[in-house]
């Protein structure tokens, strides 16, 4: 329908004011066909409606499907919340468990030292243990997520839909991150950061936009930008009524609270500004979905690196499967001489393996 038509081409343009100036054409086209059925043998113009009954049949079946589903998901995030909150208790250092203290040469470097509290960069080495996400976490930002002592995952409800959009019958689609910090910190005072991710469809992953929570630096401690201080004049020159400093944004996992912004429906941008754009969406979504999908549900296995090696090895058994059909049909070939079957060795997308979390 014209619905999913303009939310079909938000998902390609990423730009909401391409969708407006097609909306006159589109609305000229509603209710008329292309006229190719129309032209079939009557007898296949039967078989087509034939053939529709039983696509409602199989749409019908599909909202079921999808409506069971959403049923599910919730009835597992119920379950999965106890497990959660006793994670954090224990990350926090809110809970404790018995431990003996090893001997021998099971006996560690910092055993004799009082244990500190909880499980410290818990989030940090989850976070950073995962490649993709390792690309966006600078070094200077490392001692602020240090701070950060959980992550948690809620649907939208009505409370995070816009002000101006007052229709009951509709109900906030996406998803929302809260990442929690211990405060007090040296570098902010929120408590929590939010990033908000509103949704086209549920069904289908289109963004429609996203927020973030605008942080409350403490003097000096923005990571977000860098402080630029213009020479001084040579001597004898005039005074120049140009500030002695001047910020500029800089590189920042923190940037990731100030998502790219949806300009003005009478705006008009370039080809390559709207491709820019778009291009900044679809990174934000991805950032944020896999916090959501692999982060906060396998934290675990992230701190601890685990998650990373069952890739390996995923990728691993599919190089030799790789490896075991170049071997066969080699096998099947009459030539005396071969080509160089030598197979790179598994690495990440940057060509490097992916980082080890360092403790302190």
């Amino acid at each position: 329908d014209q619905k999913d038509g303009m939310s079909a081409l938000g998902a390609l343009s990423g730009d909401p004011r391409m969708i407006k100036s097609l909306q006159g054409k589109l609305d000229g086209l509603v209710g008329r066909g292309s006229g190719f059925v129309e032209a079939l043998h009557y007898k296949v113009r039967a078989r087509v409606a034939e053939l529709g009954v039983f696509q409602e049949a199989h749409d019908d079946l599909r909202e079921q499907f999808l409506a069971e589903r959403r049923a599910l998901e919730e009835k597992f995030t119920k379950l999965y919340a106890p497990l959660y909150v006793k994670r954090a208790a224990i990350v926090k250092g809110q809970t404790d468990v018995e431990a003996e203290k090893p001997v021998g040469e099971d006996k560690g470097p910092d055993d004799d030292e009082e244990a500190p509290a909880g499980v410290p960069e818990f989030w940090l080495c989850a976070l950073r243990n995962h490649e993709q996400l390792a690309q966006y976490i600078e070094e200077k930002d490392e001692p602020a997520l240090a701070f950060l002592k959980d992550i948690t995952v809620e649907v939208l409800d009505k409370d995070d839909e816009e002000e101006e959009k007052d229709d009951d019958d509709d109900e906030p689609k996406g998803f929302k991150l809260a990442f929690h910090f211990e405060q007090p910190n040296p570098f902010f005072t929120n408590p929590v950061l939010e990033k908000s991710y509103h949704m086209v469809d549920d069904e289908d992953p289109i963004l429609e936009f996203s927020k973030g929570s605008e942080i409350d630096w403490l003097p000096g401690k923005n990571l977000c930008v860098k402080v630029m201080r213009r020479k001084a004049n040579a001597k004898g020159g005039k005074k120049s009524n140009k500030p002695a400093t001047k910020t500029e944004r800089t590189e920042s996992f923190f940037n990731f609270f100030s998502p790219p912004e949806i300009p003005d429906e009478d705006a008009e941008l370039e080809e390559e500004e709207m491709e820019q754009l778009q291009d900044a969406m679809e990174m934000d979504y991805e950032i944020g979905s896999i916090i959501r999908d692999k982060i906060v549900p396998d934290a675990v296995s992230w701190f601890t690196g685990d998650a990373n090696a069952n890739s390996d090895d995923e990728y691993d058994s599919d190089e030799d499967e790789d490896e075991d059909d170049e071997d066969e049909s080699v096998e099947d070939e009459d030539e005396d001489e071969v080509g160089d079957e030598t197979t790179p060795a598994a690495v990440g997308a940057d060509g490097e393996k992916p980082p080890e979390c360092k403790q302190q």
